[in-house]
């Protein structure tokens, strides 16, 4: 049986997986000149931002499962939109996988990790779990604006529409 944080947080994994899939579906139409634009944001391009977001979600996960000193660096990144698809829903399984299997007393268990710089940090599971999520959203935020500056409606992600949806 799952704690209220452990329902909480696959609900938020679920969110998580809905947003992820509805920008991969918005951006799959576009061209990949289109795709790889240099829009001037944290990562550059559309691509480049949702690449961050999947390596982020991917980096979590192995340090999740015990590669402490997990980094994004050391990751492959997909080199276009259909083959982070198709990497993106398999990490998806496995991240409701993962977390339909802990114990309730799981989800406050302290993780130890070093960061992409190598600064060593300790912090519950479910603050992982959350910080993951709201990352996501954060990004996807500068997707939209790029969608919309280069002329297209970008797909509404919102909390509250997820829910709605349910």
């Amino acid at each position: 049986m799952q704690s209220d944080i452990g329902s909480v947080c696959i609900t938020h994994l679920e969110f998580m997986k809905w947003a992820d899939e509805s920008f991969l579906a918005a951006l799959s139409p576009l061209s990949a000149e289109q795709h790889n634009h240099d829009a001037g944001s944290s990562f550059k391009s559309m691509l480049g931002t949702l690449n961050h977001v999947y390596l982020a979600e991917r980096v979590w996960l192995k340090r999740l499962h015990g590669a402490q000193d997990a980094r994004i660096a050391d990751l492959p990144v997909p080199e276009d939109i259909a083959a982070l698809n198709a990497e993106w829903l398999e990490l998806h399984r496995m991240w409701l996988d993962w977390a339909g299997s802990l114990k309730a007393e799981e989800w406050s268990e302290p993780l130890t990790f070093r960061n992409n710089r190598g600064i060593e940090s300790t912090m519950p599971t479910w603050q992982i779990v959350l910080h993951v999520v709201n990352h996501g959203t954060y990004h996807r935020g500068q997707i939209a604006t790029m969608l919309r500056q280069a002329g297209f409606t970008p797909p509404g992600t919102d909390l509250i529409i997820f829910y709605r949806s349910r």
